[in-house]
Parts: structure tokens; C-alpha cells; sequence
């Protein structure tokens, strides 16, 4: 055999190995879900009151520096673990915000559309801090607890 025979031989089983492998990688590609914006560790950094609260300023700085952890299997609310979350999500206006919440949505530095409320409901637990997050993406993130809103911050 000639060496343009082991040559074309050569490439003939070499581009089925890649042409495997591209299949391969843009299947596993396709295959992989993006986590959910508020999906990772956040840390509470400052607390805010802007409308009727249950806690003191000097209450509800006893939250700061407390974490909570959102997973699609598990949740970890300050040192509460829920095992089964269920997380329900929502749009919200500027109204729909002031509605829910007694505040406008630019005293938490929001503008008024795009909001989102996402609820966990957790069957076996009963946490008070994080329960509910209001963000808008690639900007602020709140929980809200007894009428204090706690900003978040993410951890990388």
C-alpha cells in the first residue's frame, strides 16, 4: 500500500473519532441547564426599612452577615435546611411592587419594570429569612422579613 493510501485511511478514521466527539460535545452542550439567577450562596449585607417593620434598626441588624442557599434539590435558609424546595416565580410592575410590599420600588434603588418575586415553599421547614427574594437581574436582590427588606450579595 502506498502512502497516499495510509493517508487517506488515516483521515477517514481519524474524522469519524472527531466527528464523534462534536456530536458528543454539542449533545452534552445542549444537555446542560443554566442555574436559575438567584440559584447559589448569598450573604445579607445591609437591612432597610421602607415601610412598616416589626424589627428596630438594631433588630434587624442582628440578620447581617447571615447566608442563605438557594439549589434546585436543597435550600439552606440562615442555619434552617429545607431538603424539597419548591420554588414559585413572578413578575412584578412598579404597582404589582407597591401592592405587595407598601414601597415604591425606587427606595430600594429598583426601576419599575422587570422585578422579580420568587417564593420557596419548603414541606419541611418553616425558615423566616429568605423565604421570599425580590431582584432585578445583574442589579439588587432583597429578602424580605417581617416588612425588612435585607439586600443580598452574591458569593462567587
Amino acid at each position: 500500500m502506498s502512502i497516499v493510501g495510509h493517508v487517506k485511511r488515516f483521515w477517514r478514521f481519524h474524522s469519524l473519532v472527531i466527528g464523534a466527539f462534536g456530536i458528543c460535545a454539542f449533545t452534552l452542550g445542549c444537555a446542560v441547564q443554566e442555574p436559575a439567577y438567584y440559584e447559589g450562596t448569598w450573604v445579607v449585607t445591609k437591612a432597610y426599612h421602607v415601610g412598616v417593620s416589626a424589627h428596630s434598626k438594631d433588630e434587624a441588624e442582628q440578620f447581617l452577615g447571615r447566608s442563605v442557599t438557594y439549589e434546585q434539590t436543597k435550600a439552606k435558609l440562615d442555619q434552617a435546611l429545607c431538603e424539597s424546595p419548591i420554588y414559585s416565580s413572578q413578575k412584578m410592575t412598579g404597582e404589582d411592587f407597591y401592592a405587595a410590599f407598601g414601597a415604591q420600588p425606587s427606595s430600594l434603588d429598583f426601576s419599575d419594570d422587570k422585578i422579580t418575586q420568587v417564593d420557596l415553599a419548603c414541606s419541611d421547614n418553616s425558615a423566616i429569612i429568605g423565604s421570599t427574594l425580590v431582584f432585578q437581574e445583574n442589579s439588587h436582590t432583597y429578602t424580605l422579613v417581617d416588612g425588612t427588606f435585607l439586600k443580598l450579595e452574591k458569593t462567587l
